[in-house]
């Protein structure tokens, strides 16, 4: 099994592989009855699901980041320099 720190290494594909490959797991285990595979494979498959979620949430604030025009971002010298005056 991956660590953790690991699923950052990994690609969207990657992730979306493995998270199949977790949940054809899951089923195997749920029909043979073994609760406690079940269940670590459960908390492996959360653990995928949210490094895929983090990984998709980057590259939307980055499209969403790279649409916005110059005058409406906003930075902390502008935020600082607002509070002084």
């Amino acid at each position: 099994m991956f660590e953790i720190d690991d699923y950052d290494k990994l690609s969207e594909e990657e992730l979306d592989e493995k998270i199949q490959d977790v949940l054809k797991k899951v089923d195997m285990a749920y029909s043979m009855g073994n609760n406690e595979v079940m269940n670590q494979l459960l908390f492996h498959l959360d653990n995928l699901k949210m490094a895929l979620g983090d990984k998709l949430e980057k590259q939307r604030f980055g499209v969403v980041q790279s649409k916005v025009p110059e005058e409406y971002n906003v930075t902390d010298e502008d935020i600082d320099n607002d509070e002084t005056k």
